[in-house]
């Protein structure tokens, strides 16, 4: 059985409260796995405890081994790739950057986040990522690129890229200018909490840019901030899931359903179309009270979202 919990966005009291409850169902032998689906971090508004719940899923993972998955969610993404995200008017890489530093666990966390996948199958036929159907994975060639995605190997790119470069002031300067700021040194200082011009990670903006800009990239932007429903007129977007479940089922066991968060819902969950059930657990849940998580047998084969429906549950 495996346990799955979404979008819990640094809310500490959600977070112990599915710990818990996966700890507890995993000595009794009612839970074998736990699976995160990524904006596990950045919280709207104080107290945000993104970094002590990222340290503890490290903590799981020591204890629990591989049965405890964490996907890569849109907002774990700008740690790995050196980009600001803003929603709405707040700003979210800066203070999880500075987090990191205070802590001293940077050497840890950043090697976490360039493990985590995009999308997970299983044998029951349920795959999950984090937020929902899109276009891309209809290709074949775009859905292996993304199921089979390697952080490292781009960020080794580009890398490579700014190696090569023969005046980094110069492209330091472009950087700033393009963003309408004075100073690169200002932007990485406040952004990326680098230290200065010695410190290794000075370029991590730059590097990001080249990767942000990478042809692939556009998958990745694709695959996750969807909207979905919201983008697509509802007829095709159940089609694109059809394709994206018909691509991830390519020498596997047949995809059913897509189990993703990412989007309010009312209650806990909602059906969208024949083949998506997304879920809230806390931060997408109206109320939040009302989240719940999804508890499901990862081996035996689903018909439908019926199927899994039967195991949606309450931590509240």
């Amino acid at each position: 059985m495996v346990m799955v919990v979404t979008d819990l966005h640094g809310d500490w009291d959600a977070y112990q409260r599915y710990r818990d409850t996966f700890v507890t169902l995993q000595a009794h032998g009612e839970a074998d796995g736990l699976i995160l689906t990524g904006d596990l971090i950045h919280r709207s508004s104080p107290p945000d405890h993104s970094l002590e719940m990222v340290m503890d899923v490290l903590s799981l993972q020591a204890q629990y081994g591989d049965t405890v998955i964490y996907l890569c969610g849109n907002h774990e993404l700008p740690h790995i790739y050196h980009f600001v995200l803003i929603s709405g008017h707040r700003e979210f890489t800066s203070l999880f950057e500075a987090a990191m530093n205070q802590s001293g666990q940077r050497s840890a966390i950043v090697p976490l986040f360039y493990r985590l996948p995009f999308l997970i199958r299983t044998r029951a036929g349920v795959s999950l990522t984090h937020a929902g159907g899109a276009r891309v994975m209809a290709n074949e060639r775009y859905a292996h690129t993304l199921y089979h995605w390697d952080h490292q190997h781009y960020l080794d790119w580009a890398s490579a890229q700014l190696a090569r470069e023969v005046d980094l002031d110069a492209l330091r300067h472009a950087y700033a200018r393009a963003y309408q700021m004075d100073s690169y040194d200002e932007m990485v200082r406040s952004y990326l909490a680098v230290s200065g011009p010695d410190d290794p990670r000075y370029d991590d903006l730059l590097r990001g840019d080249l990767v942000t800009d990478h042809p692939d990239f556009n998958l990745v932007w694709d695959l996750l901030f969807t909207r979905c429903e919201q983008t697509h007129e509802l007829a095709l977007y159940d089609g694109m899931v059809e394709l994206m479940l018909h691509q991830l089922s390519a020498g596997f066991a047949p995809q059913q359903v897509l189990v993703a968060g990412h989007m309010n819902t009312p209650g806990g969950h909602r059906v969208v179309g024949s083949r998506h059930l997304r879920l809230s657990s806390a931060k997408n849940a109206q109320p939040r009270e009302a989240g719940q998580y999804l508890l499901f047998d990862a081996a035996h084969p689903v018909r439908g979202i019926d199927d899994l429906r039967r195991g949606l549950r309450s931590v509240f």
